[in-house]
């Protein structure tokens, strides 16, 4: 029988199996694939959050308003958002997906176009955001701890790239742009990993907890104790 070929994630219905049959041996397909949807969808999140960081950083429309040179200092503020939206959410998505692919799960990221617009607005008018871009949506029949291990994927890659950055920092110092920017970028994917790992509603930690306590509390641990360290290092998130 042939198999049926979706080339959306919309087309695809949640109780689909990605698996097949074959010599009497299931198989998935483990394969890491994308699709042109899934990139626009990449793009205008990545894109739309940058921009909504930049205002938040820059204190929104009235802080540009009282700024010298309000271009200059959007364009500054923009190279450290950019910076940390790669890091900490483009990462982290991918990270959801590339463990999803691992055991043959279907996975695309879908962006959320009114939390989106929400984190805009309230950059520009209030100078803080709210951000709620989208997510990571996975079918094929996923089991307990496959989807306690995707949801881990995600805060744990926060969790790397927060403390390496972390570790550059302190060598290299606030004294200069690239320190100031590994300090924010470390700042930034700690926060992420710690938030996201609050075992409540939608987050990763919910999920994570409900596949494996231990693993939960090693985790969110760690985030805490490395949020901490940032804390105390008076590195403030701007626009929060």
């Amino acid at each position: 029988m042939d198999r049926k070929v979706y080339y959306s994630f919309h087309d695809i219905p949640f109780s689909v199996d990605t698996g097949y049959y074959h010599s009497g041996y299931y198989y998935r397909n483990k394969s890491f694939s994308t699709s042109r949807t899934e990139m626009v969808h990449l793009v205008i999140s990545i894109f739309t959050l940058s921009v909504a960081f930049a205002f938040a950083i820059a204190g929104g429309i009235t802080g540009l308003y009282y700024s010298r040179d309000p271009v200059m200092e959007l364009s500054y503020s923009f190279i450290f958002s950019f910076a940390a939206i790669l890091t900490g959410f483009f990462f982290h998505e991918m990270s959801h997906k590339y463990m999803a692919s691992r055991y043959g799960l279907w996975a695309e990221y879908r962006m959320y176009p009114l939390g989106l617009m929400v984190a805009l607005l309230f950059s520009v008018l209030l100078g803080y955001t709210i951000a709620a871009p989208g997510a990571v949506n996975v079918a094929g029949g996923a089991r307990r701890f496959e989807i306690g291990r995707v949801a881990a994927a995600g805060p744990m890659a926060n969790i790397v790239i927060g403390s390496t950055f972390l570790l550059l920092y302190m060598k290299v110092g606030l004294d200069s742009i690239y320190g100031a920017i590994l300090g924010f970028v470390a700042m930034i994917n700690i926060f992420l990993a710690f938030f996201n790992l609050i075992p409540f509603g939608p987050l990763d930690g919910r999920k994570i907890i409900m596949w494996n306590s231990v693993v939960w509390a090693g985790m969110f641990t760690v985030s805490l104790f490395l949020l901490v360290i940032i804390m105390n290092m008076g590195i403030i998130i701007p626009g929060f």
